[in-house]
């Protein structure tokens, strides 16, 4: 049994069948699959269905891919007995099937799919993306191919293999007493406020980067981080983990190039904002962002 996360892009019930996948012959049966779905890409948009305030997956049959000269799909799981792939048509001058559905970019349509449809396009965007951006090998720049139904890719030339690649991120909310500080990037809109983040590198725990950043960007000191869940971010392929940070006093020395601004909110503020009120010149991240859920985990 997985453990409850409420994160957007979490819960998705595919079996991506590790094992299984190895066999070509398996993945090629996998395509011939009479019920075989396909999850459409042209480019960032997605193929949708538009309901009453909400969305769906438009989900096509593979032979609709071949029928437009579509690109080599990926197999993204099994819902069941039935295989899910995913194409990205990007490469064609016009969104197919258009007169089907709409097509929407994935961060527009987060809050208004299902979580476990969302977890699936989430997971088709972030393997779309990787094999658009890893065509030639690393080592040598020989052409790679896709094996094992997108799985990973491999130099046919020298056998060097390539898997889809996680960039693991620090999501930071400082804790002092009964408040938490928020921050707002330089690109962040006016007013918007949220927890603190940066990517680990090389050498260092998830732990010690949730440190490292919060001293870099606000001067606060960490005495204890304590991890609360994590987040896959589809943008390209980022794993956000989220940390509480209880820190030893309040003073700030903002790194100008990462904050414009931060400010300490109590925790009856941050009740009141998450529920619509609160501060009228400050504004949450929304829920689909794990900065939302860390407020939300800490002031309820």
């Amino acid at each position: 049994m997985r453990p409850a996360n409420p994160n957007a892009f979490t819960g998705n019930p595919l079996d991506r069948a590790a094992a299984a996948r190895k066999d070509e012959a398996w993945v090629e049966a996998q395509r011939r699959h009479p019920r075989a779905e396909l999850i459409l890409f042209h480019g960032h948009e997605l193929l949708h269905e538009r309901l009453e305030g909400r969305s769906r997956l438009l989900p096509l049959t593979l032979d609709a891919l071949e029928a437009v000269g579509g690109p080599e799909p990926v197999l993204l799981g099994l819902r069941g007995e039935v295989p899910v792939w995913a194409a990205d048509a990007g490469d064609l001058a016009s969104p197919p099937f258009g007169d089907l559905g709409a097509y929407g970019d994935l961060r527009s349509l987060a809050p208004f799919l299902p979580p476990d449809e969302l977890a699936i396009a989430g997971q088709a965007a972030w393997l779309l993306s990787w094999h658009g951006r890893h065509r030639f090998c690393a080592r040598d720049s020989g052409e790679t191919i896709s094996v094992e139904g997108g799985g990973k890719r491999v130099n046919p030339r020298t056998g060097a293999e390539h898997f889809p690649r996680t960039d693991p991120v620090a999501i930071v909310l400082p804790i002092h007493e009964e408040a938490v500080c928020l921050g707002r990037g330089p690109h962040f809109p006016p007013g918007m406020m949220s927890a603190f983040a940066g990517f680990m590198e090389p050498g260092e725990s998830l732990e010690e980067c949730a440190a490292r950043e919060l001293a870099e960007e606000t001067g606060l000191i960490a005495e204890e981080v304590s991890y609360v869940f994590s987040q896959p971010w589809p943008f390209p392929s980022s794993l956000m983990v989220g940390f509480f940070a209880a820190v030893s006093d309040r003073a700030l020395t903002l790194d100008p190039e990462e904050i414009a601004e931060a400010r300490w909110l109590e925790r009856s503020e941050v009740r009141a904002l998450l529920a619509g009120g609160g501060p009228e010149d400050v504004f949450l991240p929304p829920p689909f962002a794990i900065a939302h859920q860390l407020l939300r985990r800490w002031a309820l």
